[in-house]
């Protein structure tokens, strides 16, 4: 209810319908109110976080700082990572900062991202690197072609707040369709999330490069 009562307050009485636990409500916004709208654009604008080394804005996934899990990962990035990569479900471009930096041997880096807010953002992030692409995609349909490494910290919740190992589960199955002969894919997730089954079953190497905060560093190599 609270967007409701957001848009109640811009543009006046709201008509409302309910019906199979959804709610849709619109309003015919005659008059807006200026000065509340030129204050929340001024509260969504862009903005440097991580001391100043990343443009973020509130409303995407960690907006104000480096989340915990990418942070371990970042930790415990192998810096021999080499050739063609990509980053799914890149968000603003954390990982894949670090990997351009890093990892001297990477050619190109892809990056996926289902939200488009954080891809854009991420191009400001990596307009530095000319090697770098940007795809507007859901990783759980499958990646276009193949790479010789990826990264990743996964999503695990959608709209519901309980945990959906399931995405993690999908996003692993992708990057091993999507991964060449000896490739290799390094992840972090949450410490209690059941992935180790499902790396198994698609990768024969398999090590925990970290684990540590709640959050694990997994590295998997493909046949």
């Amino acid at each position: 209810k609270t967007g409701q009562a957001d848009l109640a307050k811009l543009a006046g009485p709201v008509s409302v319908l309910s019906k199979q636990h959804c709610r849709v409500f619109w309003t015919g916004a005659r008059a807006v109110d200026a000065d509340l709208l030129a204050q929340w654009r001024t509260l969504d604008a862009p903005r440097r976080v991580a001391d100043g080394a990343l443009l973020s804005r509130p409303g995407v996934f960690a907006w104000d700082r480096v989340d915990a899990a990418s942070a371990l990962l970042l930790q415990h990035l192998p810096s021999d990572l080499a050739g063609e990569g990509a980053d799914l479900g890149a968000g603003t471009g954390v990982l894949a900062r670090d990997v351009l930096a890093r990892c001297a041997q990477v050619r190109s880096l892809d990056l996926y991202e289902a939200e488009l807010r954080a891809l854009d953002l991420a191009r400001e992030n990596l307009a530095a690197h000319a090697n770098v692409g940007f795809h507007w995609h859901d990783v759980t349909r499958g990646l276009p072609r193949q790479y010789d490494f990826i990264v990743m910290n996964p999503p695990f919740h959608a709209q519901t707040r309980g945990d959906r190992p399931d995405i993690g589960r999908r996003f692993i199955a992708v990057a091993a369709e999507a991964l060449r002969p000896r490739g290799r894919l390094v992840i972090v997730a949450n410490r209690h999330l059941p992935y180790e089954a499902e790396l198994g079953d698609r990768f024969p190497q398999m090590r925990t490069l970290a684990a540590a905060s709640g959050f694990k560093v997994i590295e998997a190599t493909r046949a």
